[in-house]
């Protein structure tokens, strides 16, 4: 049966995780997009999923898996869907997913990389960052506070599904991360100009926390004071700057390149 009232208790509830305030509230955010879904599904985070008419066999795939968790399935109208999505024109399936994180501590005893941004802004660059250091193999995402949220659509969106695999932790103060990464024997590494080492020449092979910082401003000046590695990415054409993402993706991909030797 299909349900059809925009003013269902049920899809009202969803639609209002598209503000950050009713997530924080209920711990809850969405994933929409089959591939986004379908790993929602596969790593186990998911509440509830609203979906139209069954159109494909990989659609159907990932709605039997979720029956088969027991994962509440709702069949709704084209209406319906497009108050939930956060996009224009939405795929036709849509998850209700719970927040998980993890303790600082957690992260750290990994001793893997981990990448940590400061004040970054732009949900699509945090998504993204998020997705490369799937890809890159590293530990865990730290946002400091000051950065856009984790949970929003267009950052969910942007990771590909990559929030599901990789652990992430938000708000934290900068001086906690310092304090903790010290004592769990982490070095802290920024990009900037001043002061620093050709990226291709800097050692990346120990217990590493990476910081991006702002989009416009870079990492703030405490951080930068408390690095124990500065580098920079050196370039050859007449570009000014790299975008942040881009950045991070280099600097991951040479760690990755080292430890791989």
């Amino acid at each position: 049966m299909e349900l059809t009232g925009l003013q269902n208790p049920m899809v009202k509830a969803a639609a209002e995780l598209k503000q950050k305030k009713y997530r924080q509230q209920q711990g809850l955010f969405l994933a929409e997009g089959l591939r986004t879904v379908e790993e929602a599904v596969r790593y186990g985070a998911v509440q509830s999923i609203f979906y139209t008419a069954i159109e494909d066999d990989r659609t159907r795939a990932v709605l039997e898996e979720a029956a088969a968790k027991q994962i509440k399935l709702v069949c709704v109208s084209d209406k319906v869907l497009k108050k939930i999505a956060d996009t224009e024109t939405p795929q036709g399936i849509i998850a209700v997913c719970e927040m998980r994180s993890k303790r600082l501590d957690d992260f750290l005893a990994s001793g893997k990389m981990l990448l940590v941004l400061d004040r970054v802004t732009d949900p699509g660059n945090i998504g993204t960052m998020l997705r490369t250091a799937d890809a890159a193999g590293v530990g865990g995402l730290l946002l400091l506070q000051g950065c856009a949220d984790i949970y929003a659509p267009k950052t969910v969106r942007a990771s590909m599904g990559s929030l599901f695999h990789l652990p992430v932790l938000s708000g934290l103060s900068e001086e906690l991360l310092v304090q903790a990464a010290r004592k769990a024997g982490y070095e802290l590494l920024v990009t900037c100009l001043d002061g620093a080492d050709n990226l291709y020449k800097a050692d990346l092979q120990g217990r590493i926390a990476f910081i991006m910082g702002n989009e416009a401003n870079g990492v703030s000046d405490a951080l930068l004071a408390a690095a124990d590695k500065r580098v920079f990415i050196p370039m050859q054409g007449r570009a000014e700057s790299l975008n942040v993402a881009m950045a991070a993706g280099i600097v991951m991909f040479e760690a990755l390149r080292q430890r791989l030797k």
